[in-house]
């Protein structure tokens, strides 16, 4: 009776793992890389829905950041803010009772960076709608009404969210 593992046996177990292995880390980290960016695009423009709809209404309630009470200022200066260097951006929503802006920062997961399309930023991007919904962009001392902007992974993979002259926004999760 033969008692424990052969040599071969044992090296040759390691050989399949190592494939194995071999195999799964490059798909993996590509699968991360595309879960990540569909998270950061989906997540940004849900956050341009909300503020396209704050941009209609005139009453704006501050639950949700930690405070208590409604702004009920109309004119309430709601916008986004990218900042292209930092990986992130910020939703700024009025001010609370200590005239305080009241914000909630976002920041990028996995390498995931955005930019304007055909445009150099060199501060950063400002997003805001008026009461028709429609969107302003200001970049660097210029306003688009329509513009691209760029979401880029890590790996280098794109996908868009355009802004039209109407006001519509449209997430393109195509490359």
């Amino acid at each position: 009776m033969q008692r424990g593992l052969a040599t071969i046996e044992i090296i040759l177990a390691t050989i399949i793992i190592a494939v194995l292995v071999k195999v799964a880390v490059p798909n993996a980290a590509r699968i991360i890389d595309r879960v990540s960016l569909d998270y950061e695009i989906k997540h940004f423009y849900s956050d341009l829905r909300y503020i396209q709809s704050m941009g209609r209404s005139s009453k704006i309630s501050d639950k949700g950041m930690g405070q208590t009470g409604i702004i009920n200022e109309t004119g309430v200066d709601v916008n986004l803010i990218i900042t292209p260097e930092k990986n992130g951006y910020q939703i700024f929503r009025g001010k609370d009772n200590n005239k305080k802006a009241l914000r909630e920062p976002h920041y990028f997961s996995n390498g995931v960076k955005i930019n304007l399309k055909d445009h150099e930023v060199t501060n950063s991007i400002k997003i805001e709608f008026d009461e028709e919904g429609k969107a302003k962009i200001k970049c660097d001392n210029s306003i688009l009404n329509s513009a691209t902007l760029v979401f880029t992974s890590n790996l280098k993979k794109k996908k868009f969210i355009k802004f039209d002259s109407v006001g519509r926004i449209r997430a393109d999760l195509t490359e």
